[in-house]
């Protein structure tokens, strides 16, 4: 994301949020409004957070972007994902304009982290918002550093050239509290206490050069999608990435079979797209490598200059992305 960060202090009321005539409302008229356009959705087949089309709409605008929202230095996509992964709180809001907003929220904070996106009416994603504490990584362990439930932040993701008054609805969303938190004591109960306009870049990487792991050919780079964040690294035997298990000794599912030798370079990365988006991305930046396997797991298997190669892709599940490891036996 850029550096254009605006605070407002506290949160103003707005006019026309819900596309009606520019005249002034107060908050309360504001909430009325929106609530009474606002409806359950019922028995969905599927989380927000596991929706194909909502994820992809989710990286469009976030991309792979890293920061601190729900959790401290993660995937800013991942913790939007994560804020509306509740089945049981889907909520539509049709707006007098055509605009919607389609919202949820975790579960786990009762809806203290939540998000919601919205749609113009043929749609299209026209900005994010994402209520959280600006937490910050653990260290140690001591648990993840947070705004107080007192003091929330509305972040509003806009994508490049977006106003932010576009995103009006999306601070009269935030103003309504869940039921569990709306039952807390006054006092207690979460307010937004700020909120912050963010372009987003979604076209960065989602990792960079300096991740490539030592003694991994440039004649691969070609095969390490941009559109995916780094899971793993290892060279020489040893494990260089993620920082936790460095210098421990290397490990494959070939070579924990027994049928290959070891690898001497390889790095895995994680992709949000659809499996069979990424499966014939690679049919083409492989082209003329030998191909095995069906279903969630599909191996390539070819040469180049720099010796052999091979390019897994795994798909665990439907809701943490595609693995995908590229490794290089040199020639001898």
């Amino acid at each position: 994301m850029n550096t254009r960060t605006r605070f407002i202090l506290p949160l103003l009321s707005l006019c026309a949020a819900l596309g009606a005539p520019a005249m002034a409302q107060t908050p309360a008229a504001e909430d009325a409004a929106f609530a009474a356009a606002t409806v359950p959705v019922p028995s969905p087949p599927l989380r927000l957070s596991a929706h194909p089309e909502i994820r992809a709409d989710v990286f469009k605008l976030l991309g792979y972007t890293r920061g601190s929202y729900t959790q401290g230095n993660t995937l800013i996509a991942r913790q939007v994902l994560d804020s509306m992964q509740s089945l049981d709180d889907i909520t539509r809001t049709m707006l007098p304009d055509g605009r919607s907003v389609l919202a949820s929220i975790d579960a786990g904070t009762h809806g203290a982290w939540r998000a919601a996106m919205l749609f113009d009416p043929q749609r299209k994603p026209l900005a994010l918002g994402l209520v959280n504490g600006h937490c910050q990584a653990a260290i140690g362990d001591a648990a993840p550093a947070c705004l107080p439930r007192t003091h929330a932040v509305l972040t509003v993701f806009l994508p490049p050239g977006a106003q932010d008054e576009m995103a009006a609805p999306l601070l009269v969303w935030a103003r309504q509290l869940p039921t569990m938190l709306a039952q807390a004591a006054p006092e207690q109960r979460q307010s937004i206490a700020a909120v912050e306009y963010i372009t987003t870049r979604p076209g960065q990487p989602g990792w960079e050069p300096r991740d490539v792991p030592p003694g991994f050919p440039g004649s691969l780079l070609h095969l390490l999608l941009p559109n995916a964040e780094l899971n793993s690294s290892s060279s020489g035997g040893k494990r260089i990435a993620p920082a936790g298990l460095a210098d421990l000794p290397m490990r494959t599912q070939a070579t924990e079979a027994g049928d290959a030798a070891m690898p001497d370079a390889s790095i895995t990365l994680r992709s949000y797209a659809d499996f069979h988006w990424v499966l014939n991305t690679y049919a083409k930046l492989a082209k003329g490598a030998q191909v095995k396997g069906h279903d969630d797991k599909v191996v390539f298997t070819g040469n180049d200059t720099s010796g052999r190669y091979t390019v897994t892709l795994r798909e665990p599940d439907k809701e943490n992305g595609v693995l995908i490891t590229v490794a290089s036996w040199r020639k001898v």
